[in-house]
């Protein structure tokens, strides 16, 4: 799982990769991004269990898209069951599911440092003396800018882990913690590409955001589909195996050779 290399231009060519792949089929791909974003509302209205199950199958859900856009990649159909494709091959869903349980280990550790850092800071730091020259109290604590910069960087690297790892588990049958590592190596190799990729796609949420959100019913695919346009490009050695379907038939096996 060596990462390759991409140019610059890559950055913004991806996000072109993914409008092609949404102009294919825009209906499925809408039904889709509606029937995921209803699943994560639902589970986030549980209290406690939600969030935790949502975390918990991020991953597979996030697979089953990237399937179908490998599925029209190759010239096949987009259908509304690609969405569970990883829970319908068996050899996926285990590993998708040790997937999300890591994205949660580490979301929550965020999580308490963050609690942590805010509660620090707000013991050091009171805005109301600020310019009556008590030390300490008008400005952040240097800590806490240290603590700021910390949080910045680990959010950077769980990000990066989980950035190609879902396809690489999906298609790459990369075992998770490998993936997570080839991932975090994949990014690091494309600073630059995905830098312009996060800058560009900050514009287009902003934009996709105005009206009501409902942008995102087209940016939400788009991203779907530059996301596995740049695993492509960046692992192009893991070709995109075709999942197996839960109760598929194998084939024969070939005949004898004549005698």
């Amino acid at each position: 799982m060596e990462p390759s290399k991409a140019s610059a231009s890559s950055g913004w060519g991806w996000l072109g990769c993914g409008w092609r792949l949404f102009i294919k089929n825009p209906g499925v791909w809408i039904l889709l991004i509606i029937v995921y974003a209803v699943i994560t509302i639902v589970l986030e209205i549980i209290p406690f269990v939600g969030s935790l199950a949502n975390a918990l199958i991020a991953p597979a859900l996030g697979g089953g898209l990237l399937y179908g856009a490998a599925q029209l990649d190759r010239g096949e159909a987009l259908e509304f069951g690609h969405l569970f494709q990883a829970f319908r091959d068996g050899e996926r869903t285990g590993p998708m599911l040790i997937l999300g349980g890591l994205m949660l280990v580490a979301w929550l550790i965020i999580g308490l440092l963050t609690v942590g850092l805010v509660m620090g800071t707000m013991h050091g730091y009171d805005p109301a003396t600020m310019g009556n020259g008590e030390p300490g109290m008008g400005v952040m604590p240097a800590w806490g800018i240290g603590g700021m910069l910390v949080f910045l960087v680990i959010g950077v690297l769980v990000t990066a882990a989980y950035f190609y790892a879902v396809p690489l588990v999906m298609f790459g049958r990369a075992r998770p913690v490998a993936a997570l590592k080839a991932s975090v190596m994949g990014c690091l190799s494309n600073v630059v590409p995905l830098f312009i990729f996060g800058v560009i796609y900050i514009v287009l949420a902003i934009l996709a955001a105005l009206p009501l959100w409902l942008g995102f019913l087209v940016l939400g695919p788009v991203t779907v589909g530059a996301v596995y346009c740049s695993y492509r490009e960046v692992f192009p050695e893991e070709e995109p195996a075709a999942p197996a379907e839960s109760g598929a038939i194998p084939p024969p096996p070939p005949p004898p050779p004549a005698a």
